[in-house]
């Protein structure tokens, strides 16, 4: 297997010997760029394609950060942009959010492995928030979607000469609107939502869940951290559409999946970021995926155990008589402790769900080599 290339990395900052230090720090994991203003950085950008943009607030040539990364955003709206700032008040982070569409912040003074750890989880985000245009882009292609022609600078669709310019957002058209069964407007945010997510659950699909985890692998390489798959597979869920119906064979993986995602919440704030590189996927049938990321053994063993308690006390209307009755079996593979590579830890992690479930329902396993 080729060694990946390494993500780019652009950093600005008017200071030579921050420059220098900060460019020690992250060379040994990424391609690094150097820039001492908004101009040098600006040209960078017009040559190289990069994955992340981290620059200081500032930069002392007239222009701030947070207009640097608003240009970085609209160059190259894939990049990363972290801004480097000694200032914590509320009104400035509000407004890096809001024109620059800032993803990370570092605030001064910082260590190496802060400075490193922002990096790699800012360059780990937008990998997946990549992989996830690039599946929206082929289903659209799929569906004969493309943009409408993007109109003269200023002008209004329909419009004509000397009407005022409009700020309307680029909609997206149907190739062929006048022929029969032809792809509608309506159509595009499903589009968008079916290229990776399963229509069942709304957890992520298979496709998706396998180009998040190589991402995810990528990253723990790189930043020398550890990785957890864990899979969840609902026992004897074969025998309960035979016996139950479909319908609450549907109903039942509705359940559990919004229990895998429910033991994944933040345990201070209860909510998840659409953008977190820990995901929960509809692996198989009745099989579910998560990739834990930076988790050790205990950690993804305790999320795993909380998962098999939550579906064991799911509560069933009374005449159901099923309280307890629905269990699942959990595996857990970690990188690099039982495997070395994306092929290694999905085999142990299915070997160890197999072995366990020949055992025995409700359980967790670990995966050994």
């Amino acid at each position: 297997m080729s060694e990946p290339v390494a993500a780019k990395v652009l950093v600005v900052e008017d200071n030579r010997t921050m420059l220098a230090l900060m460019q020690y720090y992250l060379s040994k994991d990424f391609t690094v760029f150097l820039a001492r203003s908004a101009e040098e950085a600006l040209e960078v950008l017009q040559r190289e394609q990069l994955h992340a943009v981290v620059s200081d607030q500032n930069l002392g040539d007239g222009l701030m950060g947070v207009d640097l990364l608003k240009r970085v955003a609209e160059l190259q709206p894939h990049a990363a942009r972290i801004l480097v700032t000694a200032s914590q008040k509320l009104e400035d982070a509000q407004k890096a959010i809001n024109e620059a569409r800032v993803n990370h912040f570092l605030t001064k003074p910082f260590t190496e492995q802060e400075l490193k750890n922002t990096v790699g989880q800012a360059v780990h985000n937008a990998a997946l928030v990549a992989i996830r245009d690039k599946m929206v882009q082929e289903l659209k292609d799929q569906l004969g979607l493309r943009p409408a022609a993007k109109p003269a600078a200023g002008a209004v669709p329909g419009a004509k000469a000397g009407s005022p310019p409009s700020t309307r957002v680029k909609t997206v058209e149907p190739q062929k609107p006048e022929s029969k069964g032809a792809a509608t407007p309506s159509l595009i945010p499903e589009s968008e939502r079916l290229a990776f997510r399963d229509g069942l659950t709304g957890l992520y699909n298979h496709r998706y869940f396998q180009e998040a985890l190589s991402a995810g692998l990528l990253s723990a390489r790189r930043r020398e951290q550890k990785l957890a798959l864990v899979l969840v597979d609902i026992d004897g869920f074969r025998r309960f559409n035979l016996s139950r119906g479909y319908a609450e064979g549907d109903k039942l993986l509705r359940r559990v999946s919004q229990v895998v995602t429910e033991m994944m919440e933040d345990p201070v704030t209860h909510t998840r970021s659409d953008n977190s590189s820990e995901i929960a996927a509809r692996y198989d049938w009745d099989v579910f995926g998560v990739v834990l990321c930076n988790a050790d053994v205990e950690r993804a063993r305790t999320y795993a155990d909380k998962v098999r308690k939550a579906v064991e006390e799911m509560a069933f209307p009374e005449e159901d008589g099923m309280a307890g009755e629905v269990t699942v079996t959990v595996s857990v593979a970690v990188f690099p402790d039982q495997a070395r590579n994306e092929q290694e830890l999905i085999s142990t992690a299915e070997k160890a769900l197999r072995t366990s479930k020949a055992g025995g329902p409700n359980r967790v396993v670990l995966a050994t080599r």
